[in-house]
């Protein structure tokens, strides 16, 4: 059962461990700076400039359900970014997040939108799919659906070999939430995915495995709204990651997952 890793994971985790924690209410600059440091290998603007690029907006107050249990406000990153007028229109949108990576990457990388129903058995043939493909894929997620990212190892285990997840303890903490998917690991019954989070207190340090039902159920939050996987990868791949899309019965387009896109900031 050996650990799978996605492209240009040495980078990545290496920036996600100084970058933690994520500044409030802006999970989805983080992400994509953290994703397109990793597969541009070059120095990257800061956050702000992530946020500003996909129009994100912070409702400016502190909102203690947005963060995990014991994780201390973060505010430095919000000059110059947005404000909202209520928590609903808080976050960033995921268009935004994709347009963040392409223009601050300089054009170097294309953000490929992943949606429609998903289940695991579409969420596996994508990953299968995209084999081959250096890229890293942004989770657009509702967190209710994961396990506790303090599930014992032991746990995470015994599902690889069986594939039975009926009593792993539930999430941590329930938001709309956007973290990087860096790896794999295919057990004779199940199937765990490495998630670098935004925050130290997730995990160890920030990163946990997830069961790939379960990530599948956090995408399609199964009420009202979808989530979605936003593949990064070089721009001159967009084309055979957009057929990996296709091919896994998924469509090529972004989700409204609550938070208008207004533009990027001026």
């Amino acid at each position: 059962m050996a650990f799978v890793p996605f492209t240009a994971v040495d980078l990545l985790l290496a920036e996600h461990a100084a970058a933690l924690p994520q500044p409030d209410q802006l999970c989805g600059p983080f992400v994509a700076r953290l994703a397109v440091s990793a597969l541009t290998g070059a120095p990257v603007p800061d956050v702000t400039a992530f946020a500003r690029a996909a129009g994100s907006a912070v409702l400016a107050q502190d909102v203690v359900s947005a963060r995990p249990p014991t994780a201390p406000s973060r505010t430095d990153a919000w000059t110059g970014v947005g404000r909202a007028a209520s928590a609903e229109r808080a976050g960033t949108s995921a268009p935004g997040v994709g347009r963040a990576v392409e223009e601050l990457s300089g054009g170097a990388l294309a953000a490929v939108p992943a949606t429609g129903t998903w289940s695991a058995d579409r969420l596996r043939v994508l990953l299968d799919n995209v084999v081959g493909i250096p890229l890293l894929p942004i989770a657009n997620v509702l967190t209710r659906w994961f396990v506790s990212s303090h599930t014992p190892a032991e746990d995470l285990e015994a599902f690889l070999e069986t594939g039975d997840d009926s009593g792993l303890p539930r999430a941590d903490w329930r938001v709309g939430h956007f973290v990087v998917l860096y790896g794999r690991e295919d057990g004779p019954g199940g199937t765990l995915l490495a998630v670098a989070d935004t925050y130290p207190q997730l995990g160890e340090r920030g990163t946990h495995r997830q069961p790939l039902p379960w990530v599948a159920a956090a995408l399609a939050r199964r009420r009202r709204r979808a989530g979605g996987l936003v593949l990064v990868t070089p721009a001159d791949r967009r084309g055979e990651a957009e057929a990996a899309v296709r091919a896994a019965g998924m469509r090529v387009e972004w989700w409204d997952n609550g938070t208008p896109d207004p533009g990027p900031a001026d």
